[in-house]
């Protein structure tokens, strides 16, 4: 018995140095298997989960540089840029300074959030000039180039990186918006299937693909995806107004008009919701209701064509005077639509780099409403041509509107006008 007590004597100290080291250990392997996971869910291009991963990590490691790296890399691809910027002064402070590739993912962070004229140069040679990385440098720039309406562009870029990797699922997707934005809608519905075949967890393609069969009119083929999405995205309005689009043109009207009613009650000045119901209504014989419908949706989104022109026939056929004067405002929203569509898909793709074409994108880009656009697009125009007045002075304009005096008076010296 004594020799009993005194081998538990012995042995105790032992089994307490290993609890300490399992408590000192564990979280490290976890960190670590955090860390791999996000890595994981990065290459395959899934940045929501990446996030959630590198989060766990850094709830160990804090001031670990590369978890930040990684952290803001999940960030910038899921856009979130304003935590992608957190995240890389985060790295920045915990190895002491800058280094090549934090550099790199400040010039993709600008990149991606339409900051082209910055970078634009220095990454393409980038890409070039470092194989291992181009992938992720195509990713950062033709997301930009679909952010600043330049589908031109980003297709040009996607196009080299699927040269390299012909089935990559992310440079598919990109293919499939910029195809989108470029209005190529039955190429934007192949790649998103194709997308969906090989990662069927992508919901932004299926929202993406969702958006495509509306335009070609496959309704019965986007009613249950529509159904999937809403189910995944339960408080999102514009899932639920495209899901009311469908059912209608499905001769499920009473259902449609439920869920519309339902948004608009959750959300008073959510236009396309608003602009819907409207259509409901003329196909309902009831302008007057149509009118208010479509009223309150021009206060939100004056330079929607659609809406504009939907008034127009519902003070038509209340035979209302002010009609006449309605299509008028209707037509010159349609001008402006159908010459940004021109430019996007023709004009600029026969002359990329005419400083006038990125101009006029840049002004009407700006009158729409889009001014992060507008104002990429006018920069790009003052890098072709710097001495460029009215680019100047639209400048001046955007940047007197959003109270920045400093660039505003900047801008309006260099246009030759006088200060206002």
């Amino acid at each position: 018995m004594f020799a009993r007590g005194r081998f538990w004597w012995r042995i105790v100290p032992l089994i307490a140095v290993f609890a300490a080291a399992a408590l000192i250990v564990r979280p490290q392997l976890l960190a670590w298997y955090h860390l791999l996971q996000g890595r994981l869910e990065l290459a395959r291009f899934h940045p929501a989960q990446a996030r959630a991963h590198f989060e766990r990590s850094l709830r160990i490691w804090p001031e670990d540089a590369e978890v930040h790296l990684l952290a803001s890399r999940a960030a910038r691809q899921n856009g979130d840029f304003e935590v992608a910027d957190e995240h890389l002064h985060a790295c920045q402070q915990a190895q002491h300074g800058n280094s090549k590739e934090v550099a790199l993912e400040w010039a993709m962070l600008h990149a991606a959030s339409g900051h082209l004229n910055e970078v634009e140069e220095f990454l393409q040679r980038q890409a070039r000039e470092d194989q291992a990385h181009a992938p992720l440098i195509w990713e950062a720039v033709a997301s930009g180039y679909i952010r600043l309406y330049r589908p031109i562009d980003a297709l040009a870029c996607v196009e080299l990186w699927l040269e390299l990797e012909p089935n990559n699922v992310r440079a598919l997707e990109l293919r499939g918006q910029a195809y989108q934005a470029g209005r190529q809608t039955r190429k934007a519905i192949d790649d998103f299937r194709r997308v969906l075949e090989m990662d069927p967890g992508r919901e932004d393609a299926r929202y993406r693909l969702v958006l495509n069969l509306l335009d070609t009119g496959a309704y019965e083929e986007a009613l249950p995806l529509l159904e999937q999405l809403n189910r995944q995205r339960p408080d999102d309005p514009d899932v639920k107004v495209r899901l009311a689009r469908c059912l209608f043109m499905l001769d499920k009207q009473d259902a449609a008009k439920q869920i519309l009613d339902a948004v608009i009650g959750a959300h008073p000045d959510h236009a396309r919701s608003l602009t819907t119901r409207a259509q409901f209504a003329i196909a309902d014989d009831q302008p007057d209701k149509a009118e208010t419908w479509l009223r309150r949706a021009i206060a939100v989104t004056p330079d929607d064509y659609q809406a504009q022109f939907l008034l127009h026939r519902a003070l038509e056929q209340q035979h209302k005077p002010e009609a006449a004067a309605q299509l008028r405002i209707a037509n010159e929203a349609k001008e402006r639509a159908e010459r940004l569509s021109d430019l996007r898909t023709r004009k600029l793709f026969d002359q990329p780099l005419d400083p006038a074409l990125h101009y006029e994108m840049g002004v009407l880009l700006l009158r729409g409403g889009h001014d992060k656009a507008g104002e990429g697009w006018l920069l790009s125009a003052l890098q072709l041509k710097p001495d460029y007045p009215q680019a100047h002075a639209a400048l001046a304009d955007l940047y007197d509107r959003q109270g920045d005096r400093d660039r505003a008076a900047e801008h309006r010296r260099l246009s030759g006008q006088q200060q206002k």
